[in-house]
């Protein structure tokens, strides 16, 4: 997989062009000073690409989101310093409301629609603090450092009024559910703290309500009478 990786992203050629023209510098006949100067360039173009890559590596393609392995780091970070210095903090489980429902009756591409305009709602509501990762296909977490139970709900319901207001277009209607935690004594592993608002997740689901239940119905309708016609 690897040797794959690097012949598809010609990883190895971009290095060796940037080492052959760091030699040919070194042997040209520039004085030391403007040798350093372009040496430097070369340092900070690899640097730039470095950090490319490692932010590709770390992020959700569809929503610029951090990734689940990435999530569970800083979690494991700041729930450690959290608890060494009494800071409060808070985590979010969100997902969305009978998605597969959307998938189904208005296709994938309406799917992925969805998950990226939800995404730029949550965008819009957090602080550059907060950390969001898609940790599943219509599953995001949200981690709230240095923040009160009672504030991250505000932040949430905010959210969720959004994603219930907003015009989707061609008929589609989307609500997002959520399980909310704050970090307490008895949260000694981040997967303790998932847990709990995982757990709230469940019952708050219990109470939800298909948007697209009129729209189910009017397309099942429809697949019956087509059958019968035929």
């Amino acid at each position: 997989m690897k040797e794959q990786i690097k012949k598809y992203t010609n990883i190895d050629k971009t290095w060796r062009k940037k080492l052959n023209q760091v030699e040919d510098i070194l042997k040209s006949n520039e004085s030391n000073a403007v040798k350093v100067d372009l040496i430097n360039n070369i340092l900070s173009d690899i640097t730039d690409k470095l950090i490319d890559i490692h932010h590709q590596a770390l992020t959700d393609e569809m929503t610029g989101f951090v990734n689940r392995h990435f999530l569970n780091e800083f979690l494991k970070k700041t729930m450690r310093i959290s608890l060494r210095y009494g800071y409060s903090m808070s985590l979010a489980i969100m997902d969305i409301d009978y998605f597969k429902s959307v998938n189904d009756i208005f296709g994938h591409n309406a799917g992925d629609k969805v998950i990226k305009v939800i995404a730029e709602i949550i965008k819009k509501d957090i602080r550059n603090s907060d950390v969001v990762s898609r940790y599943g296909g219509d599953e995001f977490i949200i981690v709230f450092p240095t923040t009160k139970l009672t504030d991250a709900q505000r932040v949430m319901e905010r959210i969720k009024l959004a994603v219930y207001k907003y015009d989707f277009g061609d008929g589609i209607k989307s609500s997002i559910s959520y399980g909310l935690a704050d970090l307490q004594g008895k949260h000694k592993l981040f997967e303790d703290l998932i847990k709990d608002a995982d757990d709230k997740l469940y019952k708050a689901k219990e109470k939800r309500i298909d948007p697209n239940k009129s729209v189910r119905k009017t397309s099942s309708l429809k697949k019956i009478i087509s059958k019968t016609k035929k």
